[in-house]
């Protein structure tokens, strides 16, 4: 009999220590998300797009590698001369991309988007290949695109204000 009500008791304790857990884990829920001093995740991102102000790109630029780079004054632009940017850098900041060498004066890059996305800004590059009419002759290029956009102080993504040593080759 003590057995018996021992193998009960186990059942039951199990049972209770069961519908405790899940009574704890209800009250733990509700008690934190009704908790105003808690900041709940996923943090709203606020999500601003960027004008751009004014935008160029082409084929040949002499830089020797890919790179992304933000121009936050004339002489970090001084270093990239891929075109003439008409920018005043109190108010605005200018955005270059490009490829490096490549082969096709077909294949290029464009900046399409820019935006501010919570703490950063970012960019959306896009590619231009020329497909299956690909022309016969395969020229050297070196694709860009220049962009210039309002000054944000926030890290862009991908992008540096760093000029690689050697980046413009003749």
């Amino acid at each position: 009999m003590i057995g018996g009500m021992e193998r009960g008791n186990r059942t039951y304790c199990r049972a209770a220590w069961r519908g405790s857990r899940a009574a704890w884990l209800l009250v733990m829920v509700v008690a934190c998300t009704d908790r105003q001093d808690v900041q709940r995740c996923p943090v709203e991102r606020v999500i601003e797009d960027l004008p751009i102000l004014w935008e160029a790109s082409g084929t040949w630029s002499h830089v020797t590698r890919p790179v992304r780079i933000v121009a936050y004054d004339a002489a970090t632009l001084a270093q990239v001369p891929v075109t003439a940017v008409p920018v005043d850098f109190e108010t605005q900041m200018v955005l270059i991309t490009a490829l490096g060498p490549t082969l096709g004066e077909d294949i290029g890059v464009k900046i399409t988007r820019v935006w501010r996305e919570g703490p950063r800004v970012r960019v959306q590059e896009q590619r231009i290949h020329p497909g299956l009419e690909r022309s016969a002759g395969l020229e050297r290029s070196s694709p860009w695109s220049v962009v210039v956009v309002p000054r944000c102080e926030l890290e862009v993504e991908g992008y540096t204000s760093r000029v690689p040593a050697g980046l413009m080759g003749g």
